[in-house]
């Protein structure tokens, strides 16, 4: 009898399995659908997860896509950049202790840019209850494009959650004839969603607005000198242990 009760309870996790493998692969290739119907020039950076820090491993895939003006010298809208696709992945270190910071070391390498850090830091669980909180920095590993940012966000015990991180960007790219400042605030609301115990979707929007400034000619002459906006939209497949 013993036997037979371990038999079908190790059916029901294995068809449970296989269900959560098939929702994960149909999501996934709407994700990737999702992601291949956007232009890759253009969005704003990402932040490609949530404030609470998964321990171990983790990786994922994200989309963003600006919307709003497409301005007189042919900036698409702009005009923040940082590629509008990005595979992501990270290690986090969460203490046996909630009195202590837990941490995620991550990498992006989005379509339209170089491989970009992403470094964050989260407040011990402890201070802050239901409250997850912290601060980071995404930045550019070959260029001067930063972020850094702070989240703040809640999730319930079957995963669903929500998040807001504040972000101030700056990118100062200069070439043999041109020089290129941009500074911007970023404002990203996520919401996570389960999809199992390994795996996430995040759904994000946001709004942009800033400065930008170019000029030619070793800074002599200036053809574009004003404020810019974007609405941002985008999503996030994630994978952890």
């Amino acid at each position: 009898m013993t036997f037979c009760r371990a038999l079908i309870e190790r059916t029901e996790l294995s068809e449970s399995r296989r269900e959560d493998s098939g929702r994960i692969r149909s999501v996934a290739y709407r994700c990737v659908a999702f992601a291949l119907a956007f232009p890759f020039a253009a969005c704003a950076p990402i932040i490609a997860h949530g404030p609470d820090v998964h321990s171990g491993f983790s990786g994922g895939v994200s989309a963003a896509l600006g919307s709003g003006p497409t301005y007189e010298n042919g900036d698409d809208p702009g005009p923040f950049y940082l590629g509008a696709v990005a595979i992501n992945a990270a290690y986090g270190i969460r203490p046996e202790s909630d009195a202590r910071a837990a941490f995620r070391f991550g990498v992006q390498a989005p379509t339209g840019g170089a491989v970009s850090v992403d470094v964050f830091a989260q407040t011990p669980r402890k201070w802050l209850g239901p409250l997850s909180a912290g601060a980071g920095i995404l930045a550019e590993v070959s260029r001067g494009r930063q972020m850094p940012y702070v989240q703040a966000g809640v999730r319930n015990e079957e995963g669903f959650g929500v998040n807001l991180a504040v972000a101030r960007y700056w990118d100062h790219d200069s070439r043999a004839a041109s020089d290129i400042n941009e500074r911007a605030q970023v404002n990203w609301l996520s919401f996570e969603l389960p999809l199992a115990r390994w795996a996430a979707i995040h759904l994000h929007t946001g709004y942009a607005s800033g400065h930008v400034k170019k000029t030619y000619d070793r800074q002599t002459v200036t053809y574009v000198d004003e404020d810019r906006w974007v609405r941002l939209g985008g999503v996030t497949l994630e994978f952890h242990r």
